[in-house]
């Protein structure tokens, strides 16, 4: 279901992005026979517009969807504190980066974190991990995780994940 509703939010941005492209571009007088908002008319430049801001939308869509949120696990994994987490859901995204070390997938997943100052609590995080991570990550499963001292709910998945057998 995430994996649907990421890909659906980056082709709508994608479309109103092109939308918007094309109007700007008319209203620039880049395009003729086009009457506001639905009928497009000829011309180039409106057109091309259109095009490029579709690909704009999709490629910031893509951004805000898939890469900002890692910046925040880097962070965590650099400087959080270890404890120990039960896999309580994990859904994989649909997101895919190609590394020389192999594919990671994106992976969404709901923890028990278990710290020992503090009572089990809840946690969510989004992350890429490696193929052989993410067949790891099943409900029940036992991870390591880096959480952020000053907002505990902030945590990583800390790979590799023969520790938290």
């Amino acid at each position: 279901m995430i994996k649907v509703l990421n890909i659906t939010t980056v082709v709508l941005c994608g479309v109103v992005g092109g939308w918007a492209g094309y109007w700007v571009g008319y209203a620039l007088g880049w395009s003729t026979n086009a009457t506001w908002p639905r009928a497009i008319g000829e011309g180039t430049g409106a057109i091309l517009l259109s095009m490029g801001m579709a690909v704009l939308f999709v490629a910031l869509a893509a951004l805000v969807v898939f890469f900002i949120p890692q910046r925040g696990v880097r962070r965590v994994l650099q400087s959080g504190v270890t404890a120990r987490a039960t896999v309580v859901r994990a859904v994989e995204t649909g997101a895919v980066s190609w590394a020389r070390e192999g594919d990671t997938h994106q992976v969404r997943c709901d923890l028990e974190v278990c710290r020992p100052d503090a009572p089990p609590y809840r946690a969510r995080t989004t992350q890429f991990v490696s193929e052989v991570a993410e067949s790891a990550l099943r409900p029940g499963a036992q991870v390591v995780v880096r959480y952020d001292p000053e907002h505990p709910t902030r945590v990583a998945i800390d790979e590799p994940f023969a520790r938290a057998a």
